[in-house]
């Protein structure tokens, strides 16, 4: 019971020290001269970069056809999945993506668990390897952070392999075991072709770094001068914490530990309570980019036929 509580009572407590700890004075005089007409003129083009690139990414994993049409609503669907995911706190966009596929393939669920598994490992690796990228190259930071990442972000992309060698090796018959292979069967069964791995490793690099840039042009529009080796490292270590906690949405836990990286990145303390807060700007960002996808995706009203 008390682990169920656990991710609660973390957000509860990471809510309370925000409210009671951060300098809402100098945050409320940051969003009075926020700039948001660069953050809209770099925010919705990045954002729709991204959502271009995480269709084509689903397109990839779950075997879907790369014929116009077929592109066409799948991005559509995607782009409802993240502004759902966006909107709510729990893994619901996910939900809904995976549903959408099923109606339009037909393909079995385990089939399409492996693929959004395989997602979801693309985005450990890549995320790790942009953190390395940016300890790399902030060259203060130490060498053995470059190289833990790194190397983190290298067990990871090798971990389907592992994995599909874990699922056929002869394990001793016991009910965890049969609960292991049964859990990895579908991944051991999943084989995309080398074509699509390629759309995969593009597109996911692409969306973290579209990622780098949209937290880059938050801080800068709040007045924080960040390079882009600092946001990835921001955005690694943030997104990291967030999923370690549990919590939903990272309420709290996000803008604390955002609060205490732009702290670490020499940012005054007053501002990265700004640009802790001001991050949330992204969610209605991301909804309103989905939205518009959603007006077209409803079905055009046929005539009804007099007879």
């Amino acid at each position: 019971m008390l682990l169920r509580l656990l991710p609660l009572l973390i957000g509860l407590a990471a809510c309370t020290w925000a409210l009671l700890m951060f300098d809402w004075q100098v945050v409320g005089a940051a969003f009075l001269r926020f700039d948001l007409l660069y953050f809209l003129a770099i925010g919705v083009p990045v954002g729709m970069l991204i959502f271009i690139v995480r269709s084509l990414r689903w397109v990839a994993v779950a075997g879907l056809s790369f014929r116009p049409a077929a592109l066409w609503r799948a991005h559509l669907q995607t782009a409802l999945a993240i502004a759902t995911a966006a909107a709510t706190p729990l893994q619901a966009g996910e939900a809904l993506k995976l549903k959408m596929a099923r109606d339009d393939t037909g393909a079995d669920w385990a089939s399409l668990g492996a693929a959004f598994a395989l997602e979801r490992l693309a985005d450990v690796a890549t995320l790790f390897a942009i953190g390395a990228l940016g300890f790399g190259l902030r060259g203060a930071s130490g060498i053995w952070l470059t190289l833990a990442a790194l190397g983190v972000a290298v067990l990871v992309a090798f971990a389907p392999v592992g994995l599909r060698w874990l699922a056929v090796l002869p394990l001793p018959r016991h009910r965890w075991s049969a609960r292991i292979a049964s859990s990895l069967a579908p991944l051991a069964a999943y084989r995309p072709s080398a074509a699509r791995m390629v759309v995969l490793g593009i597109c996911t690099a692409a969306k973290w770094l579209g990622v780098v840039v949209l937290w880059q042009a938050v801080f800068v529009s709040a007045g924080i001068s960040l390079s882009l080796a600092d946001c990835a490292v921001a955005v690694m270590l943030v997104t990291v914490s967030v999923t370690i906690s549990m919590v939903p949405g990272g309420i709290g836990v996000a803008e604390v530990s955002t609060r205490a990286v732009l702290i670490w990145l020499g940012v005054e303390p007053g501002l990265a309570d700004a640009g802790a807060v001001m991050l949330r700007l992204l969610t209605p960002l991301i909804i309103g980019i989905g939205l518009l996808h959603a007006i077209a995706l409803r079905p055009v009203a046929r005539p009804v036929p007099h007879g």
